[in-house]
């Protein structure tokens, strides 16, 4: 008996190694690592300034992470060597240290603290001590430049507020204006031998963003008449003012303003032109971004893109004089791209085949390149190398080393064709444990915008949680409906007056695509969208009862009320309908979800955030509201203190937990 069973262990064994030949190394490697957690996912770090020495020798970039006991995020200042590698942080929490810059000699790294309250400049020499405050203004710092001789640094404040008003509202006559402006942000410089501060511009309106002219003598700034959020995407004006702050210009520059968020032009290298990336006054106001040029000599304004149509952002002028670099979004990655004056024409630069690059950095030699960028499998790290052969660039840093024991699912690329036959691309992740042939409870993930897109970045985070998701044993599937960006201005613009149609169609149909494959279980779909994510959830589950349970967070239900009551929403009125639902008000009953709140029979979770000024929460009472009429099971949570993000690691949590749990109810 005792040799049987040996022998019968033998053959197990044997077994065991045959099988495990037959699956490849990555697999075992995969199979023994263990899903993403919640807490480690939102744990997870990333990056925003990136910044490159003048020598291309070392990179200063902050790091964010979060800090749970404090209920909130934390960021960092890190320095990477690039010849060794060796990355570490230089500055220690717990408070925001951000948005690093070198010194033009390169001796010097600034960047914003708020260690004392309000954000302030501080600086250092790497390898030679601690952080020391540089700049201290009443109001705090906003953004600040350095010159290019180092003589100088020019930085935003808020203007001082008027002492009766400010003296009154501590009295207790503190009624909010609708409309009234902000602090508006005033320019001051601060010369860094005599260390001393002088008011440099303030103007009657605020300051989006600034830039040097090469030679120092000169900065351009992008202004709005208030510091209202709406207002300064529709409302901006390019001017110049000398470093002395004489001659204050407003130029003839006309342009849509929508896209324009950081108000930085950029100077040809021998100050003559002036380039910001705007829309175009002669297309639709909702089009691809052009890089327009003002010539300071003649006055002359032009369009040096061209046809070229891209969603754009990260501009930069080559040395040469002769290109203009960008980081632009096409198809599901974000690359490098150059445009040539002479030609009005762009060439690609970098062909990752999966990756999302974000900010770009160039050392003094106009070469040498840094970079953030994540992939589907990782999420951002820093990356050197040549802008004449950036494909060759090298990653430098390895800033989430925990995830080396972490199971994250395969992410490929889907397309399709819609009812109308237009090509539809997203991504799928496929599930922990996937077997082919098997079909798998399905996470329809739906992006905002409706000008976003799902990429090839990391999508392990709390405003794309697919890969946890994913290790859950869910397949996960992410459209790029029509009107998302990264397919040009005619796919952009394939919306218009139609939110709910066309890009419905595409999101059932690629749906559809998946059942057909075998991959989704056609009885097991669940829905979360956020933002025009929310509308679109909102809109699915009064046209279909297919999905067994949705979350529609931060969403619109409502497109008549939302005009009212939001100012973006009155912005992305007029681009998408056209028209104001005073002159047209049947366009909006007809694409607002509530219109068809009776006809809803799947199980809504619908999250809301307190303080959201673009999609306030009246939008949720209303639709929650309406669907409790039907019986159908429905609640709303509303998370005090946020606006359209949900900025707080516990919020993010309990949101994530909620629809979680919604989903396996209902999945029963």
């Amino acid at each position: 008996m005792i040799a049987k069973n040996r022998r019968l262990a033998f053959i197990a064994v044997g077994l065991a190694i045959c099988l495990a030949l037959l699956v490849p190394a990555s697999g075992l490697a995969q199979a023994a690592k263990k899903p993403l957690t919640l807490e480690a996912m939102i744990s997870l770090k990333s990056i925003g300034t990136v910044a490159l020495s003048p020598s291309g020798k070392m990179v200063a970039f902050d790091v964010t992470s979060v800090d749970w006991a404090r209920n909130t995020y934390t960021s960092d200042v890190w320095l990477a060597d690039v010849e060794s590698g060796n990355t570490f942080p230089v500055t220690k929490g717990p408070d925001m240290n951000m948005g690093p810059a070198w010194s033009p000699d390169g001796r010097a790294v600034t960047f914003l603290s708020t260690r004392r309250g309000k954000p302030q400049l501080f600086v250092f020499s790497p390898g030679l001590g601690e952080a020391e405050p540089l700049i201290e203004a009443p109001g705090g710092v906003q953004k600040y430049a350095w010159s290019p001789d180092g003589k100088a640094i020019a930085f935003l404040t808020p203007e001082t507020p008027d002492a009766d008003r400010a003296k009154a509202r501590e009295s207790g006559f503190d009624a909010n204006e609708i409309d009234a402006t902000r602090p508006r942000s005033q320019m001051q410089i601060f010369d860094v031998a005599g260390k001393t501060i002088k008011t440099l511009v303030a103007g009657d309106f605020h300051i989006v963003g600034f830039s040097w002219s090469p030679d120092g003598s000169k900065l351009a700034l992008v202004t709005s008449p208030k510091n209202i959020e709406h207002v300064s995407w529709d409302f901006q004006t390019l001017r110049v003012v000398n470093a002395d702050g004489t001659g204050l210009t407003a130029l003839d520059f006309p342009y849509y303003a929508a896209f324009t968020r950081r108000g930085e032009a950029i100077w040809s290298p021998d100050g003559r032109y002036l380039g910001l990336e705007v829309g175009d006054l002669k297309k639709p106001e909702l089009n691809g971004h052009i890089i327009q040029l003002y010539d300071l000599q003649t006055g002359q304004v032009s369009n040096a893109s061209g046809n070229t149509d891209h969603f754009l952002y990260n501009c930069r002028w080559a040395a040469d004089g002769g290109g203009v670099y960008y980081v632009a979004y096409h198809l599901l990655n974000s690359q490098i791209f150059r445009l040539d004056l002479k030609t009005r024409s762009a060439r690609q630069l970098t062909h990752f085949p999966k990756m999302e690059i974000n900010a770009v950095s160039f050392a003094a030699d106009g070469r040498t390149i840094a970079f953030s960028a994540g992939t589907p499998d990782w999420p951002q790290e820093i990356y050197v190398g040549d802008i004449n052969d950036p494909d060759k660039a090298r990653r430098l840093t390895d800033l989430h080393p925990e995830l080396a024991a972490t199971w994250l699912g395969e992410t490929e690329e889907l397309t399709w064709k819609s009812t109308d036959g237009l090509q539809i691309s997203g991504n799928v992740i496929y599930p922990l444990g996937y077997a082919k042939g098997k079909a798998y409870p399905t996470v329809t993930l739906i992006h905002g915008g409706p000008a976003g897109n799902f990429n090839n970045s990391f999508a392990g985070n709390y405003y794309c949680p697919a890969q946890y998701f994913a290790g859950q044993g869910y397949l996960v599937y992410m459209p790029n409906v029509r009107g998302s960006i990264g397919w040009g201005s005619t796919f952009l613009r394939a919306n218009l007056r139609d939110w709910g149609g066309g890009d419905y169609r595409d999101l059932i149909s690629g749906l559809d695509t998946l059942v057909a494959r075998g991959l989704a279980d056609k009885d097991r779909l669940v829905v979360w969208g956020g933002s025009y994510g929310g509308y679109m959830t909102n809109w699915i589950v009064t046209q279909t009862s297919r999905f067994k349970a949705a979350h529609s967070e931060v969403s619109i239900a409502n497109l008549q009320s939302l005009w009212s009551v939001s100012p973006i929403g009155r912005i992305l009125s007029r681009q998408y309908f056209g028209k104001t639902p005073l002159e047209d008000p049947d366009i909006y009953r007809k694409l607002s979800p509530i219109t068809y709140a009776k006809n809803v029979k799947t199980p809504l979770l619908l999250t809301q955030n307190e303080k959201d000024e673009r999609v306030p929460v009246e939008q949720a009472v209303e639709f929650f509201r309406a669907v409790q009429t039907t019986g159908t099971p429905v609640e709303l949570h509303v998370y005090p203190g946020e606006s359209h993000g949900t900025m707080m690691p516990n919020h993010q949590l309990d949101k994530l937990r909620k629809t979680e749990a919604w989903f396996k109810k209902h999945l029963r």
